[in-house]
């Protein structure tokens, strides 16, 4: 086996055809067709069923697909790797980080990548944190934001920063909710728009925290995305427990309100897989992340949020 009929198998795995294949790796279809029989009898299993319309991958080839991959991401790597060790950090970079975290990080950390290593593309993929820890375990993302509660197991991680939830709504709430600090009992009488994923993230933290405190909370939507609440919130349907710095724009222009809630908090951490040693561009991306957290949170573009890692960290970073 070999890194060639492992490129092979996988453009045949995703295009179901041979010709179609062939075309993509721009090699002859004899030649495709003879690696892949070679890798057949290698591996001692049928990979393909050949018919008429081309070829249906087997279950032993959906096995063997997700492990081809993080292989040839981690070769591609290590030819990365070696190459930076020879001049700065290139090639890209794939981060993973929650939708409302995208809305908040994605300008300032392309700018601030773009200045300090102009030799590396990143690409933002958007999903929730259980979906990108197992991204992380298939090496389908080189570094991704999590918050808890996830299993850490073979995962190398950092410090990165806590952040508040808030009571999110429009201009007219009662004063006292949209300044001061709110108390988790404030939420029992408010119609919610339940934001995130169930069992996860911001809504398990809810959810566990009113659990705990015998409080009745009002869901009357569930969504995934600050997007969406907004737009219901907007349209008088209810309010949302949130990240402030997802609305930042519009608490700034008043479309929007944002009261912290006391004793309810997500941690965040940086996170790659431990088992894959992280390139040099992405250890510099981690300086880089949180150079720019710094960066927001002093200037109040991340409300709500405190920096986790030590001050000599933190220092370093401002200097990278």
């Amino acid at each position: 086996m070999d890194l060639r009929q492992l490129r092979y198998f996988v453009a045949l795995a995703n295009q179901g055809h041979f010709g179609r294949a062939a075309s993509v790796l721009h090699v002859a279809q004899p030649a495709l067709t003879r690696q892949i029989q070679l890798l057949e009898e290698e591996l001692g299993v049928q990979l393909f069923v050949r018919h008429s319309r081309g070829a249906t991958p087997t279950e032993e080839a959906a096995f063997l697909l997700e492990r081809a991959n993080f292989l040839l991401r981690y070769a591609e790597q290590l030819k990365q790797d070696m190459s930076a060790l020879q001049r700065t950090p290139r090639g890209q970079i794939v981060l993973g980080l929650s939708p409302g975290l995208a809305m908040t990080l994605a300008a300032p950390l392309t700018r601030a990548v773009q200045s300090a290593l102009p030799d590396v593309r990143l690409r933002f993929v958007q999903a929730f944190s259980p979906v990108l820890h197992d991204m992380l375990l298939k090496g389908q993302v080189d570094l991704a934001i999590l918050n808890g509660p996830l299993p850490l197991a073979n995962l190398a991680t950092y410090p990165f920063l806590t952040e508040g939830l808030c009571l999110i709504g429009p201009p007219g709430l009662p004063p006292q909710r949209r300044n001061a600090k709110i108390g988790l009992k404030q939420l029992a009488d408010l119609p919610l728009v339940m934001t995130g994923l169930a069992k996860s993230g911001v809504r398990l933290e809810l959810e566990a925290q009113a659990a705990q405190a015998g409080i009745q909370l009002h869901p009357v939507v569930e969504v995934e995305t600050i997007e969406v609440a907004k737009r219901l919130i907007q349209a008088g349907v209810g309010v949302t427990v949130h990240f402030a710095a997802t609305v930042v724009e519009d608490l700034q222009e008043g479309r929007l309100t944002a009261s912290p809630i006391d004793g309810l908090h997500m941690r965040r951490i940086l996170a790659h897989t431990s088992d894959r040693p992280a390139s040099r561009a992405t250890k510099a991306l981690v300086a880089i992340l949180r150079e720019v957290a710094r960066d927001l949170v002093a200037t109040k573009r991340w409300p709500y949020a405190v920096l986790d890692y030590p001050e000599e960290e933190r220092e370093d970073a401002g200097a990278s």
